[in-house]
């Protein structure tokens, strides 16, 4: 006789179903990885773009946007928010409360898969 017995079929059948949902999880978290390094990756030039456009403000030119409540960008980035942060530089770099020399900026972009991205950096008055 030839052919499969129903025994024989049923066990396949089981084992390509558990080789395939192993297959499937794999591809999922594949995919969940690339989705989330497409966002991180979104997230981080869109604040390397605010930063540089609050440096291109110059020294006394440059404050705070947005800070209490973040800004939606338009087009295609519509789920990511910016603010740009402008503080005194930390104490053990320059004594400067009052910023007459020096700011710390810090563009921080946020999205709700990735969370905040923050840049930053310090402008001088020099």
């Amino acid at each position: 006789m030839k052919g499969f017995t129903l025994i024989e079929t049923i066990i396949s059948v089981v084992v390509i179903g558990v080789a395939f949902l192993g297959l499937l999880a794999v591809f999922t978290g594949v995919y969940t990885n690339a989705i989330y390094d497409e966002a991180m990756t979104a997230a981080t030039m869109l604040a390397k773009a605010e930063m540089e456009r609050a440096i291109g403000l110059g020294f006394a030119g440059v404050s705070d946007q947005n800070r209490d409540s973040p800004a939606a960008f338009s087009g295609n980035f519509s789920n990511y928010s910016w603010q740009i942060r402008v503080d005194a530089v930390p104490i053990a770099i320059a004594d400067d409360p009052a910023m007459t020399n020096y700011k710390q900026i810090e563009a921080r972009v946020a999205h709700a898969m990735v969370g905040n991205v923050s840049l930053k950096t310090i402008v001088t008055n020099y």
